[in-house]
């Protein structure tokens, strides 16, 4: 019975040096002259009397990856996918009431790079400039402010170091949600630049259909005016006809006693040719 209650409260010993590593793993953070950054843990033997084995195991930072660890000792990595994340671990050797320090030196990947946002400010720039004599500038106009507003607050929130390793993080975190939301932004400004292309041919084709229209129906009013012209010079020709067709002259009605005589002197030559004929 003392035997079993003796290695409870071991356990409970065990557990509480565990709790604490962990807990001076995330809170004894500091920043080194080479901008790494330097995790520091307490790994304690809380026993007076005995050397324990004490086991020490702490999850690093989810953007931390092995190649990120600098320098992390004599220390084990692994990684647990059910957490999604790498840690450290190893078992200590360590007599009665010994510490010792842990030492985990990583890589500031805590940043976004300030060549990635001057990239995407001149990206950004282009697609505006392509699009202004469109009709999509007035929306290529707003995503460009909006992507232009949200650099400007990952730029001030980086160039205040978070003194705090929590808060430092949790800041970079934030930053990384507002560069997705500028990525989009950027995107849907160069969908808008696709869209024009698109559009561009079918003005074309529209402009082309309506100049051929114009042209027809200018042509329409031309035949239509030329077609009252000749009506009008055809009415003119009628009214003023050559005079050898209307001016003619009537001839004289001859006299009614030269008519007689006329018609006797006919019939007296259509007589004696008639007789010359039969004669011969």
């Amino acid at each position: 019975m003392p035997g079993n209650l003796f290695s409870e409260s071991h356990m409970k010993i065990l557990r509480y040096c565990i709790a604490l590593t962990v807990l001076l793993l995330n809170l004894a953070v500091a920043f080194d002259a080479m901008a790494n950054i330097v995790v520091r843990a307490a790994v304690v033997n809380p026993s007076q009397t005995q050397s324990r084995k004490v086991p020490f195991k702490s999850y690093l930072p989810k953007e931390i990856k092995p190649e990120n660890v600098v320098d992390m000792g004599d220390l084990n990595i692994a990684y647990d996918p059910k957490e999604s994340a790498y840690y450290v671990y190893k078992d200590f050797e360590l007599a009665p009431r010994e510490s010792i320090l842990v030492e985990i030196e990583m890589e500031d990947v805590w940043k976004i790079p300030e060549d990635e946002i001057t990239s995407i400010r001149t990206e950004a720039d282009k697609v505006t400039k392509l699009l202004e004599n469109t009709d999509y500038f007035e929306r290529a106009s707003y995503l460009k402010s909006s992507i232009t507003e949200k650099l400007d607050r990952i730029e001030r929130s980086q160039e205040v170091v978070n003194p705090n390793p929590g808060g430092y993080i949790s800041d970079y975190r934030e930053n990384l949600k507002l560069l997705e939301e500028v990525k989009t932004d950027l995107q849907a400004a160069k969908t808008l630049m696709t869209e024009a292309k698109q559009v561009s041919p079918m003005l074309t084709w529209k402009l082309i259909i309506a100049v051929v229209a114009f042209l027809g129906f200018l042509g329409l009013i031309f035949f239509i005016i030329w077609l009252k012209q000749i009506k009008s010079i055809s009415n003119l020709t009628e009214d003023f006809k050559t005079p050898s067709q209307d001016m003619q002259p009537e001839p004289l009605a001859p006299e009614k006693g030269e008519q007689w005589q006329g018609g006797e002197e006919e019939k007296k030559s259509d007589l004696s040719d008639i007789e010359k004929r039969l004669k011969k």
